[in-house]
């Protein structure tokens, strides 16, 4: 529709201060014209007042205008909530529809709304990006289509939406169910995320219904590989559950309850909890056989850890040094050697021996509770020097049975300058991988000046001198490890410009003593993310090819044999949809993995709901409609355009209020006193006025 309307413009020929000085001089010639005479003062008045008309330039200006379209803004709700049942079908068809019989002059402007945020389905920062791309004049309300589950439903509704004489534009709500819908949902109320390894920790967890009046339900508890648990629970009632944590790093939980009959989804009775499972301080014992520079590196390294607790012991004066010095005269601490080594040894997570040289300091029974504390679990590290091929040397002992390299004679103490390398193992092994210099060298560092040249090695070599020979050598026994290094010479790494990884070498070499799992030479590892559970193998000391089996969370197995590279690594990636606790395995080791919530926020509810919008459907500035079931006839409202102030909203209809707003499509400038017509009519009054004071 296009209409025509006019309007009357001026466009000045001179400035207007010239205009003004005219007007002033033609009323001085009109006073002096009445004072002289008055004669033909008419006609020289219209005579002025043409030339000033002319002068400023009168034009009327036809401007064709054309009825403007109104826009209706259109929600799409793409959350992940939308994505079940037939919610996300529904309203494809929904919009289909709409646009397809939307009324003449009435164009849809669409956008979505998402959970990308990670915090639920927000609606406002869509709304109010879409409104500013559409003129407040223009704008005949909004459509959303949803579930309901949307967070941020504002209780008053931004500027836009109002128009004159405190008419609002409608918000209508298109719900993809036919009713409102029961849902059970299970919350955890409390987890710690750490707890310590040995002890239990308290989960408290609740489960809540909508829509229903039911009281109890069952909670079910599986914990990797215990069998599941039961209990009776109240609905909207915490309850609480004690967790033993039996390992270090993650443990996982999954816990369900039980469904509720029609309820909109199962989803939300399931949660899956991590707790990383923590060791108390680690307790480690230190004993240096004399005062040396090794002994200030060990001790700092491991004071700095606040994970482990140090009982450090340096021996000054050896049992043979005996000079009858009463001990009440002696500034020394003796040496609790029975409560050490008899009584409180299982109390210790890692024994280190520092350039110990056992000259009767240690009886045999208690180097036998040492190795007895190795094979049953325990941690053992010795560092050598020039004391290990004396006549006391440690592998002279009972200790001798399981260390894990072996010197025949003093001729093999080496004094001269070498550089630390790693072996081939060593590039592999969690204790020393990545820690040479560069991927092309061998060297971990500076200088040494000092080796033990070992003839027997009954271990893993991972750093060797530049002729080969052993310098650490790491051993399992039984349940226990030990680590040799020998040489004491470690400590120049930290006075020397040119050092080498110390810190680092000397930390992972004492967490792998105290079976730390991510240092382990065999480790299988699995996570489940985007819907994909993607393991790992690794294993330094194996090439083969392994078998792996895949437990479900529904008991559903399958095998799966990988392919290991040649640094015995190998992973695969298989679909993992069902939610709860997969199982991993092979013929050693066992992992368990569930899937990390995409939005917790967003699967807290998932019933399709109107209550959301209750307040702006109260003060009737919102309107619900339910689509209805997928399987059945949509119940899809028409769209009718209706007079402001009249109800938007009907049974099977929704309304749009119609709003007259024209737009300028072009004009066209006609000069309402021609040049022509001005001198015309100028002139010819100015003869007449003439003419009429020419005659007496």
């Amino acid at each position: 529709m296009i209409k025509f309307f006019h309007s009357v413009n001026f466009t000045p020929f001179v400035p207007f201060w010239l205009l003004i000085t005219l007007a002033l001089l033609c009323l001085a010639i009109l006073i002096f014209s009445i004072l002289r005479s008055g004669k033909g003062i008419f006609w020289r008045l219209c005579t002025c007042i043409i030339f000033l008309l002319w002068l400023t330039g009168p034009v009327l200006i036809q401007e064709n205008k054309k009825l403007s379209p109104e826009t209706v803004l259109i929600i799409e709700d793409h959350s992940e909530s939308m994505k079940l049942d037939e919610r996300f079908a529904i309203m494809q068809r929904t919009i289909n529809s709409i646009r397809d019989h939307l009324p003449s002059n009435v164009t849809a402007k669409i956008t979505t709304i998402n959970n990308q945020n990670r915090e639920g389905t927000r609606l406002l920062p869509t709304l109010e990006q879409s409104l500013s791309e559409i003129p407040n004049d223009q704008l005949a309300g909004v459509i959303i289509i949803t579930d309901g589950q949307i967070k941020d439903v504002p209780n008053i509704l931004p500027p836009a939406f109002y128009m004159q004489k405190n008419n609002i534009l409608p918000v209508h709500v298109l719900l993809t169910a036919s009713h409102e819908q029961t849902d059970r949902r299970l919350r955890i109320l409390q987890a710690a995320p750490y707890a310590m390894v040995g002890k239990s920790t308290n989960i408290r967890v609740q489960a809540d219904d909508v829509g229903t009046g039911n009281s109890n339900a069952i909670l079910t508890l599986s914990q990797e590989d215990h069998p599941p648990i039961t209990y009776p629970i109240s609905i909207g009632t915490p309850k609480d559950i004690a967790i033993p944590i039996t390992h270090t790093g993650n443990t996982l939980v999954h816990l369900s309850v039980s469904s509720l009959k029609n309820e909109a989804s199962l989803i939300n009775n399931q949660q899956i909890i991590r707790i990383n499972g923590v060791r108390d301080k680690l307790k480690v014992l230190l004993i240096s056989g004399t005062p040396n520079q090794g002994e200030r590196v060990w001790r700092r390294l491991l004071k700095s850890d606040p994970s482990v607790e140090l009982v450090h012991f340096t021996i000054l004066r050896s049992a043979e040094q005996d000079d009858n010095t009463p001990l009440s005269d002696l500034a020394l601490i003796p040496f609790p050697v029975n409560e050490l080594f008899q009584e409180k040894i299982k109390l210790f997570d890692l024994i280190i021996l520092d350039g110990f040289e056992n000259r009767y300091t240690l009886p045999n029974l208690y180097l036998q509770n040492i190795v007895n504390y190795v094979n049953n679990g325990g941690g053992l590290l010795v560092i050598a020097g020039p004391e290990f091929i004396s006549p006391f040397s440690l592998q002279n002992s009972p200790l001798g049975s399981i260390l894990p390299a072996h010197i025949s004679s003093e001729n093999n103490l080496l004094e001269q300058p070498f550089q630390p390398q790693l072996t081939d193992i060593g590039r592999r092994h969690p204790v020393t991988e990545k820690l040479s210099m560069d991927d092309h060298s061998a060297s971990l560092g500076g200088f040494w000046y000092r080796y033990l040249k070992a003839n027997q090695v009954d271990g893993n070599v991972l750093m060797q001198t530049p002729d080969k020979s052993p310098l650490l050598v790491l051993k399992q026994v039984h349940q226990g490890r030990i680590a040799l290094l020998l040489s004491d010479q470690i400590w120049l790494w930290s006075r020397e410009q040119k050092g080498g990884p110390q810190a680092e070498l000397l930390r992972r070499l004492s967490h792998w003593l105290m079976k730390e799992p991510e240092l382990e030479t065999q480790r299988l590892s699995a996570d489940i993310q985007d819907g994909k559970l993607q393991f790992q193998w690794h294993d330094i000391n194996s090439r083969q090819d392994n078998l792996f089996t895949i437990t479900a969370p529904d008991g559903k197995t399958q095998t799966i044999q990988l392919k290991t590279d040649q640094n015995g690594f190998s992973e695969a990636t298989i679909p993992a949809q069902s939610i709860g606790l997969w199982k991993v395995s092979n013929d050693t080791h066992t992992v368990y993995a569930a899937p990390h919530p995409s939005d917790q926020e967003e699967f807290n509810e998932l019933q399709v709901t109107g209550n959301k919008f209750q307040t702006l459907v109260q003060k009737k500035q919102a309107f619900i409609h339910w689509l209805g079931d997928y399987e059945n006839q949509l119940n899809i409202p028409a769209i009718h355009l209706t007079e402001i102030g009249k109800s938007p909203a009907g049974k099977n209809w929704i309304g749009l209020p119609k709003r007259t707003i024209y737009s300028i499509t072009d004009q066209s400038t006609y000069p309402i006193l021609p040049n022509w017509a001005a001198l015309l009519f100028g002139f010819g009054c100015l003869i007449l006025a003439w003419y009429r004071e020419s005659r007496l």
